[in-house]
């Protein structure tokens, strides 16, 4: 009977945490200028072995910033979050943004599974408790190739960062994703961006409510990771966004990547063409052809895109950020060049084996591997044409020359796997990010740079394949520790002791990096080897690695070929058209002129007469 009644209690407590009657146990928040009350939830935390804390944290989920995107809001710049009422439940994350991706929501394939839907515009704020006074605020966009992801995933959640740092305010957020955030029509009446408008009424709500939760909103840092980061680099360009943040941190990519605009505004035209013509939406006229798409259910236009997305397995990304004039006011590049674009403090990095995602793009049979496949010098040059941005006959032949490994080229089996990654390494994400570094140092901002290569033991990808190496988003295990947070899966969290160790590095210099803007903190205590300012000529930068070692110049002989060479070459122009001209020209010349010639002059020397006077 005893042990009943103990149940029945524990359960009525539980019950009464759940509809109300608890809610005097859980955190309490009025948004400033309002009447509205968010209630929250406690999150405990427990790591004795690397943290040594046993505390717990505030959590306020599923705070809408804007209101749902759907019907007549489908395909427009978001609107600013109305009333939210006396009261607000924040204690659980909503739906993140339809969304698909060909390993796991392909239609047939079970996948992983997502609660995914439209009403998808929420942010969640983590903070220790009690709540810090006027504390740094970090705002993270996670990546995901602008199709897939979301703030909410658990994968992002920062407790073991603000257990760390328990004076820093950590906000997460959903933003549109693919057709839903960046279908462009190329005109006025669907101009795209979608989804960066989204971060920027993120960044508004954070201005507007951030101090109630214990932030600054003076001391805002945005961070993210590929798509994430190149978003930050499109906040820095923008003026949309001044004055909505005041340092920058960004992880393998930025706004000068190859993939994170698209410059070509037709191409993304095309692609709305094509994804409308499979949801029978056919109008020629802008304003027409959205309200058809606006029509359209949600599963059945997400799923068009699903379809979409495994035609372009290539080095092209769908529905990505493209120059509106508004947003992005300019083509990256003539922004940087006129240095339009907000000086702040940087942190700013790549990771050492990038190129190896692309490469499984280009070899998709090889996720379940542990072995890289084979490219013969053949294959390299076949596999240009699709994964140079820019391509021209040229510029692949002068690719070819700087990165394939000539001592090996004679062996027609011989494996130039490493020439493919490196290429793809340099190309997609560190050569752009020394770009972005250069042109920030010469506005007098301090910048930090890193380079991660330590090779994970056990990847984000759940293990597999196993030759992925220092690889596309494998540093985010670490930024997060997931080694250290309980609320991730096992296989999540196969980390060694030493790996949770460089997890505990990683994380102290973000924390110094938001709080401080350098990594080191005001007064570095010697705890972790320092981190070098970036400058010229010294080009210092930091090892991402148990040992966290300096380097100098980092891949600075591949960045000079793209930095300096590959412009000026590409300067002369596409010479394709002359290729094609004068081999038909060439082709007609000896097999017609020629022919005719030969045949004029035989005839002649058959000629009796040709020798008399």
């Amino acid at each position: 009977m005893e042990i009943l009644m103990r149940i029945t209690c524990s359960m009525l407590f539980i019950s009464g945490l759940l509809v109300g009657q608890g809610e005097a146990q859980r955190p309490q928040i009025t948004l400033p200028g309002t009447t509205t009350r968010l209630t929250g939830i406690y999150i405990p935390f427990n790591e004795s072995q690397y943290l040594n804390v046993d505390t717990r944290m505030e959590a306020f989920l599923g705070i809408p910033f804007a209101e749902p995107p759907v019907g007549e809001l489908r395909l427009k710049n978001p609107i600013k979050k109305g009333d939210l009422g006396r009261t607000y439940l924040a204690i659980t994350d909503r739906p993140q943004c339809p969304q698909t991706s060909p390993l796991d929501d392909i239609p047939g394939n079970p996948g992983i599974g997502r609660d995914v839907d439209e009403d998808c515009l929420y942010l969640a704020v983590h903070t220790s408790s009690p709540r810090p006074i006027t504390a740094p605020v970090v705002v993270w966009f996670h990546g995901g190739g602008y199709s897939t992801g979301a703030g909410s995933a658990t994968l992002y959640e920062p407790l073991p960062m603000i257990a760390l740092a328990p004076d820093i305010v950590f906000v997460t957020v959903n933003y549109r994703l693919g057709v839903y955030g960046f279908l462009t029509t190329g005109d006025s009446v669907s101009p795209g961006n979608y989804g960066m408008f989204d971060q920027v009424m993120a960044l508004e709500w954070v201005q507007d409510n951030i101090v109630a939760f214990g932030g600054d909103p003076s001391r805002v840092t945005i961070m993210g990771e590929s798509a994430g980061a190149s978003s930050v680099g499109l906040h820095l360009m923008s003026p949309i966004s001044v004055g909505l943040f005041h340092q920058a941190i960004m992880q393998s990519g930025n706004a000068l990547c190859p993939w994170a605009v698209d410059t070509d505004i037709g191409r993304q035209v095309g692609f709305t063409r094509e994804i409308a013509d499979q949801v029978n939406c056919t109008d020629i006229d802008s304003e027409l052809l959205i309200e058809c798409l606006r029509d359209v259910d949600e599963p059945v236009l997400t799923q068009a895109q699903a379809s979409l997305t495994l035609k372009y397995l290539t080095n092209e990304l769908l529905f990505t950020p493209v120059v509106d004039q508004v947003f992005i006011p300019d083509l990256p590049v003539e922004i940087l060049k006129r240095q339009e674009f907000q000086s702040v403090p940087m942190l700013t990095g790549t990771n050492e084996d990038e190129g190896t995602l692309i490469t499984l793009r280009a070899y998709p049979s090889y996720v379940l591997r542990q072995i890289p496949p084979t490219v013969t010098r053949e294959d390299f040059t076949e596999l240009l044409p699709d994964y140079l941005f820019y391509y021209t006959p040229m510029f692949a032949t002068a690719v070819e020359q700087w990165y394939l490994d000539w001592t090996q080229a004679d062996d027609s089996t011989s494996n130039q796997v490493n020439a493919f990654i490196n290429l793809n390494t340099d190309q997609m994400f560190a050569c752009p990010t020394e770009a972005m570094s250069r042109a920030m140092l010469e506005t007098g901002a301090p910048v930090y740079r890193y380079e991660m290569t330590h090779d994970p033991t056990s990847s984000i990808f759940i293990g597999l394949p196993g030759w992925l190496g220092a690889g596309h988003a494998e540093e985010l295990q670490y930024v997060f520790a997931w080694g250290l947070n309980q609320d991730l899966p096992d296989v999540l969290r196969e980390q060694t002791n030493e790996e949770k160790s460089m997890s505990i590095q990683f994380m102290q210099y973000w924390a110094n990096f938001i709080r401080t803007g350098n990594p080191n903190g005001e007064q570095p205590s010697g705890e972790y080897p320092e981190w070098p300012r970036y400058t010229l000529p010294e080009q210092n930068y930091k090892k991402l690695s148990p040992s966290m070692e300096n380097g100098r110049a980092m891949r600075m002989n591949n960045c000079t070929f793209w930095l300096h060479y590959a412009p000026a070459l590409n300067s002369y122009g596409d010479f394709s058209g002359l290729y094609k001209e004068w081999e038909q020209e060439y082709t007609q010349w000896r097999d017609v002129h020629m022919v005719q010639w030969t045949d004029a002059f035989d005839e002649y020397k058959s000629n009796e007469q040709c020798g008399d006077p």
